[in-house]
């Protein structure tokens, strides 16, 4: 019961909306919240123990406040697949959306 509630309380999934008629993209945990807009938007790669993940957050102070857009990677090979399906149905679609540009591997 005791794994119940941590789950329920610290590991909700957050989703993240991308609003293309407001421009504004919002972040849903438990309740809905304006997090930046579209020409605000920046997305990088943050390396953190030994694995990264993707990340965005405003052009002016990303790297003091930014969200997590996907799951831990490492250099395994089961976890470059899972990256790729990442950014294949994820991060690709949701950048073309927003006009950001991008570097794809070849």
């Amino acid at each position: 019961m005791g794994y119940f509630l941590i789950d329920l309380l610290f590991r909700v999934p957050v989703k993240y909306i991308f609003d293309k008629r407001e421009k504004c993209i919002y972040r849903k945990l438990f309740f809905t919240q304006k997090i930046m807009n579209f020409d605000e938007m920046t997305y990088f790669i943050n390396e953190d123990s030994g694995g990264y993940y993707y990340v965005i957050g405003k052009k002016r102070n990303q790297f003091v406040k930014n969200y997590r857009i996907s799951n831990y990677f490492s250099g395994s090979a089961a976890s470059r697949i899972k990256e790729d399906e990442f950014q294949n149905t994820i991060l690709f679609p949701v950048l073309d959306a927003l006009n950001v540009p991008m570097n794809r591997p070849q």
